[in-house]
């Protein structure tokens, strides 16, 4: 089986941290799969958000204090919604990714 080419531009973090996603009048108390400067993936199982649907994420790093970001749903995968900041620097998260303690997953 020929593997697709991944098309990602940034690594990401393989993390577990909670999350809390505000989108509309929906909270949801989560956890992120993983995490890179410009997005995360959250798991989500029980309910399903809209590609498009805007939100806002605060992260709970096990180190410092929470990250507020906005973002929007980018994809609806069946183990959650992955997510795209918007308005993050051209850095990105590096203090986040940088204090975690985590794996890097390419691609």
């Amino acid at each position: 089986m020929e593997r697709v080419p991944d098309l990602r531009r940034h690594p990401r973090v393989s993390v577990s941290w909670p999350v809390t996603v505000e989108a509309g009048d929906r909270l949801f108390e989560l956890r992120t799969l993983n995490l890179s400067p410009f997005g995360a993936k959250v798991r989500l199982a029980e309910a399903r958000l809209e590609p498009g649907t805007p939100a806002h994420l605060r992260l709970h790093p096990p180190a410092g204090r929470p990250v507020d970001v906005e973002a929007i749903v980018w994809r609806a995968d069946a183990d959650g919604p992955a997510f795209f900041f918007i308005g993050v620097e051209s850095d990105g998260l590096p203090m986040l990714l940088g204090n975690s303690e985590s794996v890097l997953i390419e691609g």
